[in-house]
């Protein structure tokens, strides 16, 4: 595997690595001592696997290259965090709402014009979403209302006779 290499105190250093180790992520640089012919990797930094944006303290020991990269991969980690959480939601989302229909259902009267309104809202926005995704409506199944005690004409209609041809002469 080919990285690029730059100087660091009479050594090269490679690309940093960045390992999720328990609660912490740690900065480790790697160093290639030619007298030795070896790599020594050295934990440079460390910051709670948890955060929400890039630390400015415990990471000042960093070059600015190092600061570079560490900006690339935390944000390219952001980026695979926002999808997952995505696509959960959009997982969960029918259980979500059949399990809020049960709980309005039990609640009754109980809500609030200020929660029956932000929920009509919420419901109107995942309509919009869902049709903006190119999901449609899908159509509901109209059914024959019959009203008690009206019989249903077309079951009590008799089949016709059938027609018969008299044949014809040729």
């Amino acid at each position: 595997m080919d990285k690029k290499l730059s100087t660091y105190k009479d050594k090269k250093v490679s690309a940093m690595q960045f390992r999720e180790q328990g609660k912490k992520i740690q900065c480790i640089r790697s160093t290639y001592d030619s007298a030795v012919k070896r790599s020594h990797q050295k934990v440079v930094g460390a910051f709670d696997r948890y955060t929400d944006k890039l630390p400015s303290v415990g990471l000042e020991v960093l070059t600015n290259e190092e600061r570079l990269e560490l900006g690339v991969w935390f944000d390219a980690r952001h980026l695979v965090k926002i999808e997952r959480i995505n696509q959960y939601r959009v997982m969960s989302a029918a259980l979500l709402l059949a399990q809020l229909g049960e709980s309005i259902k039990a609640m009754g009267e109980a809500m609030t014009d200020s929660e029956v309104n932000a929920t009509w809202s919420a419901l109107n926005d995942v309509g919009k979403a869902l049709r903006k995704a190119g999901h449609p409506k899908p159509m509901r199944d109209r059914l024959a209302s019959v009203v008690s005690g009206q019989a249903d004409l077309l079951v009590c209609a008799e089949e016709p006779a059938p027609a018969v041809l008299l044949p014809t002469s040729t």
